[in-house]
């Protein structure tokens, strides 16, 4: 009989599973947000080589999970990027009772992650991400 070897988990698989064990725990948009009839998430990224990711455009209906950390599209980094403040922030920003209410805004982020190279060195991520956030309030 043949048993399975055991793999070591990396550090930055370990951040990813964590991650995705975070958006399986977060509400409905609908509990959390319950004024939001959609979010629309773009982000653009940047980290001045000429290969730059694709951009990436997320739509959010009441019952998607509230879960705004995105990981880093560098496939050798652990970091993601974090907008749940700017959401809030915007998400309070609706006017209560109002229907078709529409708020936007913009920003930019730096990943929190670590390179890595090869299992000896590493450096800090250098990808950016610029956002654009559009919430229209729930109907």
């Amino acid at each position: 009989m043949k048993f399975a070897a055991h793999k070591v988990v990396s550090t930055s698989q370990q951040r990813r599973n964590s991650l995705l064990a975070d958006r399986a725990r977060a509400p409905a948009m609908r509990t959390l947000h319950p004024a939001v009839g959609q979010l629309q998430i773009a982000l653009v990224f940047n980290d001045g080589s000429l290969r730059t990711p694709s951009p990436q455009v997320h739509t959010f209906y009441p019952a998607a999970r509230a879960f705004f950390r995105f990981t880093c599209p560098c496939h050798e980094c652990d970091g993601d990027f974090d907008l749940s403040e700017s959401v809030r922030q915007l998400v309070t920003s609706l006017p209560s009772g109002k229907r078709d209410a529409t708020r936007t805004t913009k920003g930019s982020l730096q990943c929190d992650g670590v390179r890595l190279r090869d299992r000896v060195g590493s450096r800090n991520c250098s990808m950016t991400a610029e956002f654009r956030l559009e919430v229209a309030a729930a109907e």
